[in-house]
Formats: C-alpha cells, sequence, structure tokens
C-alpha cells in the first residue's frame, strides 16, 4: 500500500472533485499526490499543421493540471505535489502509473453527462490495474466505510479496515443474501456457516482491535444491499477478480450498478495483480 495516489485529469467537474478527494488521501497518509493526464494522440489524416494542433493540446494540459494543482493546495498548502503529462490513451497511461501507485483516482459522470472517463474505460481500467481504482461519486462526507463480503479475500479486506481505521470510522461489512427473513433475522451465526461472514471477519477484527466493525446480513441481492447501506458512506469497498472484467466477488453486472449509482466514492480491489501483458494490451 506504498505510493502516490494517482488522480487523472482532464478540465472536467468530475476530475475536479476526484482531485479533491485524492488530495484528502493523500494528506492523511502523508504521500505525494501525482496529477496526471493523457494528451489524446493526433489521428494519422490530421490535418497540417500538426505541431500547431500538438502545441495547443499540449498547452491545454498544462492548463488543465494547474488548475488542479490550486485546487489541491486550497484543500492542503502542504500538499506534495507532481504533474504529469504524455501523449497516450487514458487506459494505458493510468495503467502504467498504477504499478507504482497505491491507489488511482478517477471522476465519474456529472449531472450534466459529463464525465472524466466513459464507463467502459474506468470498466477496463479497473481490469488492468495494478493498485485499487476510486471512482469518485457523490457528495464527499464522513461516515462509515462499507465493504461487500462475499468469501473470503484478503486483499479487499485489507484495503477496507485500512481505510476505516485511517479515517476513525466505523467499518459496515455486508453479506446479502437470497433467504426468507426468518434466516436473516438469525444475524451473523445462520450465515456463519460455510466460513462467511463472521469467521471470515474475525482474524480481522484481531488485526484491528481499534476499527469499530458491525457486520450485517442482508436479504436481498448485492447491489440493493450495498446501495442501501451506503447511502450515509464516506467510500464503499467492492472486490474483482478477472484481469479483464469486473467479476469474482461480485458480479460483472453489480460492479457496475455499483460503480454508476452509488451514493459515494467507489474503490474496486483486485484481488491478483495484472501480469505485463494487462497492462500492455490494447484498451
Amino acid at each position: 500500500m506504498s505510493g502516490p495516489v494517482v488522480v487523472g485529469v482532464d478540465g472536467s467537474g468530475p476530475a475536479v472533485e476526484a482531485v479533491r478527494w485524492a488530495t484528502a488521501e493523500a494528506r492523511r497518509r502523508g504521500v505525494l499526490l501525482r496529477l496526471a493526464h493523457a494528451e489524446p494522440p493526433l489521428p494519422p489524416d490530421a490535418p497540417e499543421p500538426g505541431a500547431r494542433s500538438r502545441a495547443a493540446l499540449h498547452n491545454q494540459a498544462w492548463q488543465w493540471l494547474h488548475e488542479a494543482a490550486d485546487v489541491a493546495r486550497a484543500i492542503d498548502p502542504e500538499v506534495a505535489l507532481s504533474l504529469h503529462v504524455e501523449v497516450a490513451e487514458p487506459v494505458r497511461l493510468l495503467a502504467a502509473e498504477s504499478t507504482r501507485a497505491r491507489l488511482v483516482v478517477l471522476g465519474s459522470r456529472g449531472s450534466g453527462g459529463c464525465t472524466a472517463l466513459p464507463g467502459s474505460t474506468v470498466r477496463t481500467l479497473v481490469g488492468r490495474s495494478a493498485c485499487p481504482v476510486v471512482v469518485v461519486r457523490g457528495a464527499q462526507r464522513t461516515g462509515p466505510v462499507v465493504v461487500g463480503v462475499r468469501d473470503d479475500n484478503p486483499t479487499l479486506l485489507a484495503h477496507a479496515f485500512d481505510q476505516a481505521e485511517s479515517r476513525g470510522a466505523r467499518l459496515v461489512a455486508v453479506h446479502a443474501r437470497h433467504a426468507p427473513p426468518e434466516a436473516v433475522a438469525q444475524g451473523a451465526t445462520a450465515a456463519d456457516r460455510g466460513g462467511t461472514p463472521a469467521a471470515i471477519l474475525a482474524p480481522w477484527r484481531e488485526k484491528h482491535p481499534d476499527v469499530a466493525l458491525e457486520p450485517v446480513v442482508a436479504r436481498g441481492t448485492p447491489v440493493r444491499a450495498l446501495l442501501d447501506h451506503a447511502r450515509d458512506a464516506s467510500l464503499l469497498v467492492i472486490g474483482c477478480r478477472n484481469r479483464a472484467a469486473l467479476t469474482g466477488l461480485l458480479p460483472c453486472s453489480t460492479s457496475r450498478a455499483l460503480i454508476h449509482h452509488a451514493p459515494c466514492p467507489v474503490m474496486v480491489v483486485r484481488e491478483r495483480a495484472p501480469g505485463p501483458t494487462d497492462i500492455a494490451a490494447e484498451p
């Protein structure tokens, strides 16, 4: 969990919100905040003079980066900043940045249809990132950290407990079950059969005794259960395993729904770090 907090910057409103969230995270951790912009390549059939077009794009990139830096300094005047611009596709640049980052932070879709990265690009990046990806949604606020627990994923739980501990926040561990109400009323005791969720959480309670843990067994779908418990949350943490899609702890459709509809920032944690082909592959 070492390295800088990297945030994608593109001049949009959602990207500015991502910078605000990332600045607070970097301040809590005492780490570098790295602002990165992927300058779009010129198409092969671009009209001449290409040099002027490239210069205009380059100047715009640096303007957006300096504006983002001003936003960060307004939040934390002492924040350590690094600004980076590169001619590259956004996924390729941010996936490369993820190999030495603790987090990659992105803006999500705004009310006017503006988005820091298209939804499909966000999902592609999550599948290739070597570190967790945070998609900043909704109002930034204090509140519990909510994590979706379906089976034992040490990487996911390590990040969830770490986030709760660093914020001094309660951790709500939600396990959704399709079960009759009387089974849910029995709580964690019934859910413990098979090792979930309380048996999975037990060693983490010992590792993080200062974190107030609230295990929840909810009846219904994971999407509905997690959205309900995320209403007042400061962060929702979900997991994935597959190299190319959001699968594993939560089905692809579930993860997509949470990324696009959660009322708070969403952290997506991969269980397995990608290999070189994951980063080098075309988006």
